[in-house]
This record gives C-alpha cells, sequence and structure tokens, in this order.
C-alpha cells in the first residue's frame, strides 16, 4: 500500500474551490465552437432531449466513479488503479493518463491559436473587409507563429500550476469561470438583439420529430457529453485527491455536468443566432467545422457588423479561459502521477511544462499532425471512460456506493449511480458508430497509417497509436507500481 509523505497534503479550501475548479475543468473550447455547430446541425431541440439523456447515462455515473477512485485511493491516476485493484492493474492506470496527457500536449496549440486571434481583436486587425479565411490560412500554415503562441499558452498554464492547489488552481478557476459566464451571457444577449437573431433561435430550439427519431441525434448528443464533460479523462480523480473527506461525490458530479450545460448553452445562444442574423449561408457556416465557425466565419461576421469588435474581444476572450481552465486540470494530472512518485510540486510542474512543449511541438507546427493527435486522443477517450466503468464494476458498485457515495451525498440517487454499469452497451454503439465512418472515409484504405498527412483520421492509425501506448505501459507495469508509492493525507 502506498505511503504520506511530508509535502503531499494540499487540498482546496472549500466545497466551492473544487466546485469551480470541476467546471473549470468540464468547460472548454468544445462548449463555446463545437456545441453549438452540433447541436444546430442534429436536430436543435430533439438534440438537446438527447443530450440531457446522454448527461445521466454517460456524463454523471463516469464522473461519480472517478471522484470514487481519487477520493478513496487519494492517488493520481496511475497510482489510483494500484490501490482500488492491486498491483496489476497499474499499466490500465498509465494508459489512461497517457491518453489525457496526449491531448494535453496538442490541446495548448488551440490556446495559442484563441491569443492570437484576442491579440487581432484588440489590435485593429478585425474589420470591415476583412479575408478572414486568408488570415486563418495565413496563419494557421505559419509555424513559428504556431510555436510561439503555443509556448504562451504553455507558460501561463505551468504558472498556475506552480502555484498549488489553492493558491494557483482554485485560485484561477474563481477568477475564469465566473468571468466565462458573464462574457457568455453579454455575447449571447447582444446576439439576440441582432436583426433576424430570432431565425437562429428558432432553428436552434424547434423539436422536430424526424429529429427525435433519428439515431445521428443520440449518438452525436452522447460523443458531445463524452467529449465536453471531461467524464473519463481522469481530471475529475484527480481533483478529488485534494477533496475533503466528507466531499460530496454525486451532488457536485450533477452540479458539474449541468454547469457545463449550461456554459455551451450560453454559447449557442451567442452562435447561432449571430449566425442566421448576419451569414447569406447560415447552415453552411454552422457545418464548417470548429475552427471554420470561430476562426472565420464567426470573425467574419464580429469584424461587419455594429459593435462586432467588442463581441469578438469577449469571444475570443472566453475562449482563452474556457481552453485555460481545462488545459490546467490536464497539467495538474501529470503532476499529481509525479507527486504520488515523491517528487515536489516545482519539479513536477516543470517537468509536465517542458514535455507539453515538447511532445505539442509538432502539433503546433503542423497542422495534420494536430488533426490527427486530435482523432487518435480523442476517441480514445471512449476507451478511458470504458475501463473507468469496468473498474468500478470489478471493485463493486453497490460496494463503491455504500462506503463511498452514499454516507457523505446529499442526494441520495443510488439509480444514478449504477447506471455506470450499462457504459459497457453506451460504448459498444458510440464506437462502433465513429468506427464504421471512419472506415467509410477511407475505403480500401481504413487499415492504413502513414503517411500521417493521408491517413489522418483513419482506424488504422487510432489502433497502432492506441496498441503502442497500451504495450509499454503493460511492460512498465511492475516499475510503474514500485514508483507510485506516496498518497496524499485527507484533512476533515
Amino acid at each position: 500500500m502506498a505511503e504520506q509523505i511530508k509535502g503531499q497534503n494540499e487540498q482546496w479550501s472549500s466545497r466551492w474551490g473544487l466546485v469551480f475548479a470541476a467546471i473549470g475543468m468540464a468547460v472548454g473550447t468544445g462548449n463555446i465552437w463545437r456545441f453549438p455547430r452540433v447541436a444546430a446541425t442534429n436536430g436543435g431541440g430533439a438534440f438537446y432531449i438527447a443530450y440531457f439523456l446522454a448527461l445521466f447515462l454517460w456524463a454523471i455515473p463516469l464522473l461519480c466513479a472517478e471522484a470514487v477512485w481519487g477520493k478513496a485511493s487519494r492517488m493520481g491516476v496511475i497510482g489510483s488503479w494500484k490501490e482500488m485493484l492491486g498491483r496489476k492493474w497499474t499499466w490500465v492506470g498509465g494508459f489512461i493518463a497517457w491518453v489525457c496527457l496526449a491531448i494535453t500536449f496538442y490541446y495548448a496549440v488551440v490556446i495559442g491559436w484563441c491569443i492570437r486571434y484576442f491579440i487581432y481583436a484588440v489590435s485593429g486587425v478585425i474589420k470591415p473587409g476583412l479575408d478572414t479565411e486568408a488570415l486563418w490560412k495565413n496563419f494557421i500554415n505559419d509555424p513559428m507563429a504556431g510555436l510561439i503562441f503555443f509556448a504562451i499558452a504553455v507558460a501561463m498554464s505551468l504558472f498556475i500550476c506552480l502555484a498549488g492547489v489553492q493558491n494557483g488552481l482554485e485560485r484561477a478557476n474563481k477568477i475564469m469561470i465566473p468571468s466565462i459566464f458573464v462574457l457568455l451571457i453579454f455575447l449571447a444577449v447582444r446576439a439576440n438583439f441582432l436583426p433576424n437573431s430570432w431565425k437562429g433561435l428558432e432553428y436552434l430550439f424547434t423539436i422536430r420529430m424526424e429529429d427525435v427519431l433519428k439515431a445521428k441525434t443520440y449518438l452525436e448528443a452522447f460523443t458531445q457529453v463524452a467529449w465536453s464533460t471531461g467524464a473519463g479523462w481522469g481530471l475529475f480523480l484527480t481533483y478529488y485527491v485534494y477533496a475533503g473527506k466528507k466531499e460530496d461525490i454525486l451532488l457536485n458530479s450533477i452540479t458539474t455536468g449541468f454547469a457545463d450545460t449550461t456554459a455551451a448553452s450560453l454559447a449557442a445562444l451567442c452562435v447561432i443566432p449571430t449566425i442566421f442574423a448576419f451569414s447569406p449561408d447560415p447552415m453552411a457556416a454552422v457545418k464548417s467545422g470548429n475552427n471554420g465557425i470561430a476562426f472565420i466565419h464567426l470573425t467574419k461576421l464580429f469584424a461587419e457588423i455594429p459593435g462586432g469588435v467588442i463581441m469578438a474581444i469577449a469571444f475570443f476572450l472566453a475562449l482563452i479561459m474556457a481552453a485555460l481552465s481545462s488545459e490546467i486540470s490536464m497539467m495538474e494530472l501529470g503532476c499529481r502521477i509525479l507527486a504520488d512518485a515523491g517528487w515536489d510540486r516545482k519539479k513536477a510542474a516543470w517537468t509536465v511544462g517542458i514535455a507539453c512543449l515538447i511532445c505539442g511541438a509538432p502539433s503546433a507546427m503542423n497542422n495534420n499532425f494536430f488533426e490527427n493527435q486530435d482523432w487518435v486522443w480523442g476517441v480514445g477517450l471512449l476507451i478511458s471512460g470504458l475501463l473507468f466503468s469496468i473498474g468500478a464494476m470489478k471493485v463493486g458498485v453497490k460496494k463503491l456506493w455504500v462506503e463511498w457515495i452514499e454516507p457523505c451525498s446529499d442526494v441520495k440517487v443510488e439509480w444514478m449511480w449504477n447506471l455506470v454499469k450499462l457504459f459497457p452497451l453506451w460504448f459498444v454503439i458510440i464506437f462502433g458508430w465513429w468506427l464504421k465512418q471512419s472506415i467509410s472515409w477511407y475505403p480500401g484504405e481504413w487499415y492504413k497509417f502513414l503517411p500521417i498527412s493521408k491517413y489522418t483520421y483513419t482506424p488504422g492509425t487510432m489502433f497502432v497509436q492506441w496498441a503502442i501506448a497500451a504495450a509499454v505501459f503493460f511492460v512498465l507495469n511492475n516499475w510503474l507500481a514500485d514508483t507510485m508509492k506516496y498518497k496524499l493525507q485527507a484533512k476533515d
């Protein structure tokens, strides 16, 4: 069993400190640019019905499982699997940790993009007549510019993580999360005073029965919930390592899920009405992808509409803070793992920061590599969620409820937690759907993985990279189990 050592006693100052940090972990760029696009192109009101189903069937049970893992073990992702299931399971925690850290490396690139466009907004570059498509292409095809803004993003995240749990993560999230909601409310209100914005609202919230009956509506909703809430990433686990002994699990999981949905809905109330108010082809803009909708179409609209520059500043500032609040949670996952190996905060944070710079640089300098990593490890998160559900069932779903969730729960609704047992079913459906889609993109070549520039989204590139990661951690299992030997000493 792991032992406690001096210096391993960081903790949230209050329940609100944990809640703000958890919301920051969940709220990211996917809420602001992906949710509006996916909701609008998959039935609007029907998508919301499917989304709330997915929130209860997928996200909340997984968040609870993660919270139990962190609170019971008082160790990071790798050590927690050893503590909960024994030495031979340590490699599973290693694989889950790597999936999240691989995302950490390239996610800082996205923050860099947002910083660049925020500077464009405040410096007057975004103005009438701007060719936003050329602006985006020039930036994304400039490796040095991408690298510079990526490095700035890593430095910002590292600065926060170096300060620790209370003075860094908690303090930053207590500033950023309220600010994000204030900015999104401002943008939503402003957008809905634009002429013809009601067309966007009508499209977004109308429930059409044909969409309610479409399987794709539910598949997209479950996928969005999986990627948006952070359930199954290991981040909620990491934050719950620092939770008090009496900290609620179920209610905090519900709060995190609904706060994440609220942020996404506010973003939709800004993005969709703005596009429908001024875009000559709203659906083409909505279907243009995450980068297209944020950096080309919305930027074009901000450049042309009255007060658009102020909206652009608020929009990209909200994107920066949303992305940063997620990035620091991912970097903290790495810091916590190194703390379990006996490293101090400063050494751990610098190591994770430098690793992020080195491993994220290829994504910052080459967009094809970025897209490939986003595909491989984004889908890999589904496997991480599956592993947490299997782990919970192996320990005992009832046992975890009785010993860890029910005693400190303000909301004693056991059926919500029991839904974790259905997760393998949802995984087979969602993963199978994505697998089928990716095979159809590369008929006869779906198994190929090189060159990445050609086979960016193949099943082959996923399976090869997953297999390499899993094999490495499996081989290192005993070493990892021996190394992860220090746990945090929780206070009341």
